[in-house]
């Protein structure tokens, strides 16, 4: 989508902030947002990279902000980019607080779901897309609202990195879904592993293992409850994990969209005790997924 295009390039460098006073405050990121929004809409450059132009030193884990010889220096390379017009659209808007910050000197990390709809002007007037759902995270530093790019994050080459946001529902699940991934890759190419509170994985029933519906030298591994597909023994586990009400798979896993993926809109479930669930779960657990090829953890989501 545009607007993803247009907040994925990074850039280097140090930033004089706006002196925005109201740590992590609601209003104050609305505004950012919709200052960002304006900035594409108007071709203000500057502005845009304002928002844009940063570093993340993975030595320190802090994020360097961008002086004004930076910005310009960005702003030039916007305008030299993107010669022709846009306009966005945006309604929905709904932040969110995450359980994480991004670096050493920010402050938590913050979802921002919203709709737009995009158009791009043409000789004969506007074209525009049907409205999409979209979500972006920001953070805070030195009083500045930033656009969080999770590529700045330290990972091998060729591995994703996967954002979640989790909510402890009343029937004793950790619903965790899947924000952001930085790049899609095929759902068996991941892992997933919960914690206790130790950092020890649990190890009582499937509390470990493969993602996808698999089969692997004869035998079936998984825990993805949504499977629909011609493998009659997988689709029985499937069935099994679905029914299940966390004793033996502890980690439920929906595929929503049904692209074979691990994407945004996805979704992990963790099995507490509750009235009609019976997992080990806990608060301050953590779930992790691995991606298998290169080892990295791309995701670590802490019960709330």
């Amino acid at each position: 989508m545009l607007i993803i295009c247009l907040l994925a390039s990074s850039f280097a460098g140090c930033l004089d902030s706006d002196d925005l006073t109201e740590e992590n405050s609601s209003s104050s990121l609305e505004k950012a947002f919709n200052d960002l929004v304006n900035s594409i809409n108007t071709s203000d450059f500057r502005t845009y990279c304002k928002y844009i132009a940063y570093t993340y030193d993975d030595t320190t884990n802090e994020v360097i902000l961008s002086n004004n010889t930076v910005l310009d220096e960005c702003a030039e390379e916007r305008e030299e980019e993107l010669n022709y017009e846009y306009k966005l659209t945006i309604s929905n808007y709904i932040e969110e607080k995450l359980d994480y910050k991004a670096a050493n000197n920010s402050g938590f990390v913050y979802s921002v779901d919203f709709t737009v709809e995009e158009c791009a002007k043409e000789d004969d007037g506007w074209d525009c897309d049907d409205p999409n759902d979209e979500s972006i995270l920001w953070v805070k530093v030195g009083g500045q609202w930033l656009y969080w790019q999770d590529s700045f994050l330290e990972q091998s080459e060729g591995a994703p990195i996967a954002t979640f946001f989790v909510e402890e529902g009343s029937d004793g699940i950790y619903y965790v879904d899947v924000i952001k991934v930085s790049k899609q890759e095929d759902l068996a190419g991941f892992s997933y592993f919960l914690k206790d509170t130790t950092g020890s994985t649990y190890v009582g029933g499937n509390g470990f293992g493969e993602i996808a519906m698999q089969m692997i030298n004869g035998n079936e591994y998984g825990i993805d409850a949504s499977y629909d597909g011609n493998d009659t023994q997988l689709r029985n586990r499937a069935t099994n994990v679905s029914d299940d009400d966390g004793s033996a798979y502890p980690v439920h896993f929906e595929d929503n969209d049904r692209d074979g993926m691990l994407s945004s809109g996805d979704q992990f479930r963790v099995y507490g005790n509750g009235t009609e669930t019976n997992g080990p779960a806990e608060d301050n657990w953590r779930l992790e997924v691995q991606f298998d090829s290169s080892g990295d953890i791309i995701a670590s989501a802490r019960m709330p």
